[in-house]
Formats: structure tokens, sequence, C-alpha cells
């Protein structure tokens, strides 16, 4: 089965961080799969919510490992 290439950036933070998250998918077991689409869910709503042209405040998307 062939994986698709990891998605270009967007431009915004937010939803770059969110999309990252889906690097962790192909090396995580099955049964951590809807956690992390729910993760990555949260991530993508709170970019969506998130008032165009104020400062990111991206706290509350869990970074992907390795990320600081």
């Amino acid at each position: 089965m062939q994986w698709p290439d990891a998605p270009s950036p967007t431009g915004d933070p937010l939803v770059d961080r969110a999309l990252a998250l889906l690097d962790g998918v192909r090396e995580s077991p099955v049964p951590e799969h809807g956690e992390l689409y729910a993760r990555i869910h949260d991530g993508l709503l709170e970019a969506l919510d998130a008032e165009p042209g104020l400062p990111v405040n991206p706290k509350s998307i869990p970074r992907p490992e390795g990320e600081r």
C-alpha cells in the first residue's frame, strides 16, 4: 500500500500544526488511530474558530512528537 506524501504547508500555523499530526498515523498502532484523528479534528476546529488577523495561540493543539 502506498502511503500518501506529507501535506504541503498551508501557511496557517494552526492548520499546519494539526496536519503535522498525520505524520504519526503510519507508525501508530491501529487502535490509537481514533484518538489521533480526534486530535487532528480538534486542531482543525480550533483553526476554523480562530479570529482572522489575531495572533495564533496554538497551545491547545498537541505538537507532533519531537517538535517543541
